[in-house]
């Protein structure tokens, strides 16, 4: 499908649509021009760089435009002479031992994001540009991690596509308990989530180094999941017990980050909900960030880069979750379902022990229906409350003891600011 919306969001007219497009073009060709010049800016000579690729991204935009108004042989005439320049420029290339080839391809590349940019794939061709800018510049790092990849990486990672690949499309996708709310493939794709955290964690370590991947990890998994950060970090406490300072100041930073992703949830739905959870979530996450800052700044770097980190990924671990999980939004909603309008409260501590993100959307939609605002802004609360207490709780007493007194301290502060929200919304 071409991205004509995210073009014509800027102009309706096709003559301003046609150099706006062009304009893209250039900026495309510019990033990884930037990109390659930095690179080789210490090379004798330079086929391409921040001139010559802006000019390539144009070529292919021209070829397509040419094209359109005459025949498709056209762009096909100037895309194989342009390949054969390229062909050229490798085989010299190589006679200087220069064979990597990677310039060569960005070449092509370039030429034909050109093209699909004129064809109105804007979106797909600005994540093509930045998924070449990202591989370009960390070149080093990615040599450095694939020499670092040892047999028992291979099995983890073939053991990891066939539960996402394979196990996964496989499941059925409809529930199967009077609630409606065991679906095994929605359950499977909880354990893939939390398979994938420590995957992703594990990659980092080796690409950035322990201590900056626990801080890059923790902030992307707590806008993906954070139950799924706990449950990696607290597992891989317990092997690496130098790490455990780092590992609770990663669960508590993704466990605070939770809090803007559910406002931003709850905004898309209803803005007023959002307003009114704001302010007591804001306060749970500004506190939560800072203590995982002053833990990290108390963490020595030295102790912490000498650890090495084997391949945390285990399968058994997520299953079990998997199935823990399964279990507890059973009971949830069984309570929900029994207790009704006067169990909201009692509902959102179960749901927020299985999911919150699940209860916050049931109780804004019930906004709708029958519940008031107010309601639901305590329900969420309580059941952001009722799942920081399980992160808590597994982080405290299921990983390394000397993770204990911070996470104790991290969630013990988040419990009592939510309490005390909680006792003045009910007595005023």
């Amino acid at each position: 499908m071409k991205d004509s919306l995210f073009t014509h969001v800027f102009s309706s007219n096709p003559t301003e649509d046609l150099f706006l497009r062009l304009l893209i073009t250039v900026l495309i060709g510019l990033l990884i021009g930037v990109e390659r010049e930095r690179n080789l800016k210490d090379a004798v000579q330079i086929f391409a760089g921040i001139r010559t690729y802006p000019m390539i991204a144009i070529l292919g935009f021209l070829s397509g435009l040419i094209s359109n108004k005459t025949s498709d042989g056209a762009f096909i005439a100037i895309f194989i002479v342009y390949g054969l320049l390229v062909v050229t420029s490798y085989y010299f290339g190589a006679k200087r031992i220069d064979i990597g080839g990677t310039s060569e391809i960005s070449l092509i590349l370039v030429f034909i994001l050109g093209y699909l940019v004129y064809l109105d794939y804007v979106l797909l061709s600005a994540i093509v540009a930045l998924v070449m800018v990202i591989f370009l510049t960390f070149k080093s790092q990615l040599h450095h991690f694939a020499d670092k990849i040892s047999q028992e990486d291979m099995y983890a990672t073939i053991k990891f596509a066939l539960i996402t690949l394979i196990v996964l499309p496989l499941l059925p996708n409809k529930t199967y308990d009077p609630f409606d709310v065991i679906n095994p493939q929605k359950i499977w794709y909880l354990v893939v989530l939390i398979a994938a955290v420590s995957f992703v964690g594990y990659v980092l370590f080796k690409i950035i180094g322990t201590k900056k991947g626990i801080q890059l990890l923790s902030f992307l998994g707590g806008i993906a999941s954070s139950t799924a950060v706990t449950l990696s970090f607290t597992s891989l406490s317990k092997e690496h017990k130098q790490l455990s300072k780092s590992y609770a100041a990663g669960i508590l930073m993704a466990s605070s980050i939770m809090f803007p992703r559910v406002i931003l949830i709850i905004a898309v739905l209803n803005l007023e909900l959002a307003l009114k959870v704001s302010v007591p979530f804001m306060i749970f996450f500004l506190s939560g960030i800072i203590y995982s800052t002053i833990l990290w700044k108390r963490t020595k770097t030295k102790a912490v880069e000498k650890v090495k980190i084997k391949n945390p990924f285990k399968i058994m671990f997520a299953v079990k979750f998997g199935i823990l999980f399964a279990v507890i939004l059973f009971i949830s909603s069984a309570a929900q379902h029994y207790f009704g309008d006067k169990g909201i409260y009692i509902s959102s501590i179960f749901g927020g022990f299985a999911d919150v993100d699940a209860i916050v959307l049931s109780l804004t939609q019930l906004t709708k229906q029958n519940i008031t605002l107010d309601t639901a802004a305590v329900g969420i609360v309580i059941a952001a409350t009722a799942n920081s207490l399980v992160k808590g709780f597994i982080s405290s007493f299921l990983g390394a003891v000397e993770m204990r007194k911070y996470t104790l301290t991290g969630f013990g502060i988040l419990l009592a600011l939510s309490i005390i929200y909680i006792f003045i919304f009910m007595t005023f």
